[in-house]
């Protein structure tokens, strides 16, 4: 990272609000919203959300079994099983921490998108400090599957009661903030905040473990992906500009964090410029094209957008490709399944995933209970 500044502000929202306010002509403008319809009356929050949630879990369990550090042995694990059609055990060659896990089970990205959204349950909105705790309560007490080095050490840092604002990781910028952000980008949608909000809850919650703009920045998009699905007709079918659009967004929040979080010499802009003119590729040339997918949010983040902003997609067909196209399969997965079951809610994803999942009751309580916290007033 180029001049990031070592710690944010604590006053991260009113700084973000005060240079939006400031006229400066130099400064890139938001970008206008696509357009979208108004959610249809048949907009049913519980199984919206509660897609949303099974999703991340399925997507997640589908790219367990090959999850692991070099994209060589994930690509040759994928091949040698004939492509993940369902459910498996763990492959030889996975994370330590994996290879207990039977299949359907599934690991930190759904640990910690569940444990976010317990909090907004209890908060009924979005408290910055009880998603901080919540962190720090998984972390203490889950089995940690998974978790990368830089979440466990910010976690260890809130824990010993280092400031929120301090604890993450400087130069974190891994896709980690991307796939648990999907719950908050809900709420902020549900209760019609707009943009700019979306960005300053990205920031906050990025910085409690990658104090990184690429990760932030990543996450929000990921949340605009995540509000589009929620507006949309029970399908994911993307407006025809939309990638185009994202890369406005990206650009506009990049310049909006410079202030606060810093500037890097690759943005994620950058990379999805890169791949504007190969929005025609199958998810594996894509994937290839995408540094492989790996768990840099400058990675795998223009590879799920490059995938589903330029086709439409049904959920087995969208949530198999992500994960058959190797790179970091679960967190992959865990994102893509939380934007494709948003779109289509739960009662539309295939009942052969659910049914074999690990504690996939749970997840519909907790979606049920998900949906009735968020005031709609």
């Amino acid at each position: 990272m180029k001049n990031a500044r070592h710690r944010l502000p604590t006053g991260l929202l009113e700084t973000l609000s005060a240079r939006r306010e400031a006229e400066d002509p130099g400064m890139l403008t938001m970008p206008e919203p696509a357009a979208s319809g108004q959610r249809r009356g048949a907009f049913k929050p519980s199984d919206r959300l509660t897609g949303l949630l099974l999703g991340c879990a399925i997507g997640d369990a589908l790219g367990m079994p090959v999850e692991g550090v070099e994209n060589d042995e994930i690509l040759r694990a994928i091949h040698r099983l004939g492509g993940i059609r369902d459910y498996l055990a763990p492959q030889p060659h996975v994370l330590r921490s994996l290879r207990r896990l039977r299949p359907g089970c599934w690991t930190d990205d759904t640990q910690l998108t569940l444990a976010i959204t317990r909090s907004l349950v209890r908060e009924r909105g979005v408290d910055h400090d009880a998603v901080a705790s919540a962190h720090v309560h998984a972390f203490e007490n889950f089995e940690l599957r998974g978790w990368d080095a830089t979440t466990k050490q910010s976690c260890r840092r809130l824990a010993q009661g280092t400031p929120r604002t301090r604890s993450g990781k400087l130069g974190g910028a891994a896709n980690a903030v991307a796939a648990k952000i999907a719950p908050i980008a809900a709420v902020s949608h549900l209760r019609g905040e707009d943009r700019a909000s979306l960005l300053d809850h990205c920031c906050a919650v990025s910085v409690m473990t990658h104090h990184d703009p690429r990760s932030a920045v990543g996450a929000y998009l990921v949340g605009l992906l995540v509000q589009d699905a929620l507006d949309a007709p029970r399908r994911w079918e993307p407006e025809a500009d939309r990638y185009e659009s994202l890369m406005e967004e990206a650009a506009w929040a990049e310049s909006e964090l410079a202030g606060t979080i810093g500037t890097t010499d690759e943005p994620i802009s950058q990379h999805l410029s890169e791949l504007s003119d190969a929005l025609d590729s199958d998810a594996d040339e894509l994937a290839e094209l995408s540094h492989g997918a790996t768990h840099h949010a400058w990675a795998s983040i223009p590879f799920i957008i490059a995938l589903l902003a330029s086709r439409p997609w049904e959920f087995e067909g969208g949530v198999l490709a992500t994960v058959n196209a190797g790179g970091d399969t679960d967190t992959n997965g865990a994102i893509v399944g939380s934007i494709l079951g948003a779109a289509c809610g739960a009662r539309r994803i295939p009942r052969r995933f659910v049914d074999k999942l690990e504690e996939a009751e749970m997840i519909r309580e907790l979606g049920h209970e998900f949906a009735v916290s968020v005031d709609f007033s």
